[in-house]
């Protein structure tokens, strides 16, 4: 399976260069949607490393656009709590029924509104991290990093 780490309207060029150095040591693919700042920008070369220039990117500046992609080759994961929303430790059974070969798309949204309706709407999965502590949400690239290593071996 094909994963890809999908940044949609990210305001953090560092979180950005952080899920790219992220995506480069797992070998994940990674999506940018939106007003997300792109690699060539300073701030996401100075966090990433140059890993930008070593994994496999798309670059989608309307929603709509990447949403169609994504339904049309794989599985899309919104990585969000709502009500609805599974844990992240119970993921692997919800995704053992849909085809090998297709492609995993994993979303993360703005860190303070997160992930889109529209997103929400159209994703296969929706997941959160179980939270153990008071907070309820951790930083969008640590969140990105729990969900592409627990995804890695898929």
């Amino acid at each position: 399976m094909n994963k890809r780490i999908v940044v949609e309207n990210l305001r953090s060029a560092y979180n950005v260069g952080n899920i790219i150095r992220t995506a480069d040591a797992l070998w994940w693919g990674v999506i940018f949607v939106g007003y997300t700042a792109r690699p060539d920008h300073k701030e996401v070369k100075k966090t990433s490393l140059w890993a930008e220039l070593t994994i496999p990117t798309m670059d989608f500046e309307h929603l709509s656009d990447a949403l169609t992609f994504m339904q049309t080759h794989g599985l899309i994961i919104a990585a969000e709590i709502t009500e609805n929303s599974i844990p992240l430790t119970d993921i692997h059974d919800k995704i053992k029924n849909f085809t090998l070969g297709a492609e995993l798309y994993v979303i993360v949204g703005n860190e303070v509104t997160g992930v889109e309706t529209e997103t929400l709407e159209k994703a296969d999965i929706i997941s959160h991290i179980p939270m153990l502590g008071i907070k309820e949400s951790l930083n969008v690239g640590q969140a990105a990093a729990l969900f592409m290593r627990e995804l890695q071996w898929l």
